[in-house]
C-alpha cells in the first residue's frame, strides 16, 4: 500500500506528466515515422499542448532535463568515445562487422573476429 501511495505522488508530479504524454506521443508517432523524427514530434508536440493548457515552467523544466540527458550522452561519446547504450547493455560494437557483443567476450560471435583491445571502433562509425 505504501508503495502505491508513492506511485500515486509521483504520477501527481506536472514533470512526470509531462514526461508521460511525451512517451504517449511518441509511441503515436513512433507507428508512422521514423524513431528519431517520432522523438522530435512527440516532444514538440507535448510542449506545445502542455504551454496552452498547463504551466509553462514544467516544460521549460522538462527541456533542461532533456537538454542536460543530451549532453552528457554527447560528452560521453566525444570526450571519452563511449556509447552510452551499449555500456547499459554490457555490449561493445565489433570494429569489423559492427554487431553488438557482449564487453567481456574475446571474439565476435558474429564473424569471429578476435578482439585485441578496447580501443577499436566500428569502421562504420568512422566515416
Amino acid at each position: 500500500m505504501e508503495a502505491l501511495n508513492s506511485l500515486l505522488l509521483l504520477l501527481n508530479e506536472p514533470l512526470v506528466q509531462f514526461f508521460l504524454w511525451v512517451a504517449v506521443l511518441y509511441i503515436i508517432a513512433a507507428i508512422f515515422v521514423d524513431r528519431r523524427v517520432s522523438f522530435w514530434i512527440s516532444s514538440i508536440s507535448a510542449t506545445y499542448f502542455w504551454v496552452k493548457t498547463q504551466d509553462p515552467a514544467v516544460a521549460l523544466r522538462a527541456w533542461f532535463v532533456v537538454l542536460a540527458v543530451f549532453t552528457v550522452v554527447l560528452i560521453a561519446r566525444y570526450l571519452f568515445h563511449m556509447n552510452i547504450v551499449l555500456f547499459l547493455k554490457g555490449k561493445k560494437r565489433c570494429p569489423m562487422c559492427c554487431e553488438e557483443a557482449y564487453r567481456k567476450a574475446k571474439v565476435c560471435p558474429h564473424c569471429h573476429y578476435s578482439f585485441t583491445s578496447e580501443s577499436d571502433e566500428c569502421r562504420e562509425d568512422k566515416f
